[in-house]
């Protein structure tokens, strides 16, 4: 499923994507995924271990509610800065 998006340009950009549209008998927004889907893949072996690792981390968050994901995110963050202020004392 595509999801509408807002992306602001260059002039410069703009051109470079309506020309490679017209090359390619495309729309100027199918060359935006194009080239997002050409330059974001991972092109090194580290970069493959870190893309497969956020895929596991991102697999286990499948189904749950980003906003308590967030929110327990933010608890344990102030934790742990307790735990430091506590420490310094």
């Amino acid at each position: 499923m595509l999801k509408k998006t807002t992306v602001y340009l260059s002039s410069d950009d703009l051109f470079v994507l309506r020309k490679m549209a017209n090359i390619r008998n495309i729309t100027v927004a199918e060359a935006i995924r194009v080239s997002i889907q050409e330059a974001c893949h991972p092109k090194t072996k580290e970069e493959r271990t870190v893309w497969d690792a956020l895929d596991k981390i991102w697999a286990k968050t499948e189904g749950l509610d980003p906003h308590k994901i967030e929110r327990a995110v933010d608890r344990a963050v102030k934790e742990v800065r307790g735990v430091k202020k506590t420490r310094r004392s």
